[in-house]
């Protein structure tokens, strides 16, 4: 199988449209599981896709599994779907370069489908500029209920709101556990979506911003699975 070389286009007005933003969220650790998924492999469960056309269209996709089974190849499939076109295919960092990779050297890629894409990719942070980050906020401790979510006032909407990916995998983690009640299960998985919405929209507005220009604000899309 071969990998093909990342895209490396010199100033972002020359990346192609369609423009996919990808957006991955990735487990660090993943639960145990019977197929095969080794303990130090950071595993993929959710992907939230902005694509932009140069006339300024724009539609939007996602995925989540809610399983807990391996869902790698259901990941990757609905992925294609929507990706397997001509077009840049622009991740946050070189992390998601890393998971893309390792998921087509990990599952079949017979078509070279997949080998194609991310031939394609493109990682934003590379042209952010120099400038200087924020303090950190105050760290929480893991013990802390206020490390995995936090509650909104809001009781006609009681999914938590989360703030970090550690948060969201946590959430994760729970949304899976087989001991879970229904209700907190559709709880965790509309905030899952709305923090993959909320981290996509920061990428589109990041890679606007190194642009120079005003991309439009995002709106939740249809999710395949």
């Amino acid at each position: 199988m071969t990998t093909r070389q990342l895209s490396n286009p010199t100033f972002p007005r020359a990346i192609a449209f369609p423009r996919h933003y990808l957006r991955i969220g990735i487990l660090d650790t993943p639960p145990t599981m019977s197929s095969g998924v080794q303990p130090s492999e950071p595993m993929p469960y959710q992907w939230s896709c902005h694509v932009e056309t140069e006339s300024g269209l724009f539609e939007q996709y996602g995925f989540l599994d809610t399983r807990g089974l391996d869902p790698r190849r259901e990941l990757v499939e609905t992925l294609l779907a929507v990706i397997a076109r001509t077009g840049a295919i622009l991740v946050p960092s070189a992390r998601e370069t890393a998971l893309l990779h390792g998921l087509q050297h990990r599952l079949a890629d017979s078509t070279g489908t997949l080998g194609a894409a991310l031939s394609r990719l493109v990682e934003v942070d590379r042209f952010a500029d120099q400038r200087e980050k924020p303090a950190a906020p105050r760290s929480v401790s893991a013990d802390h209920p206020a490390a995995s979510v936090i509650w909104p006032e809001d009781a006609f909407d009681p999914s938590p709101d989360l703030r970090d990916d550690r948060a969201a995998q946590a959430a994760y983690r729970e949304l899976i556990d087989a001991r879970t009640q229904n209700i907190r299960r559709r709880q965790l998985t509309r905030a899952l979506v709305r923090y993959g919405d909320r981290q996509l929209s920061e990428l589109v507005h990041a890679f606007g911003e190194h642009t120079g220009g005003h991309p439009a604000s995002i709106a939740p899309g249809p999710m395949p699975n």
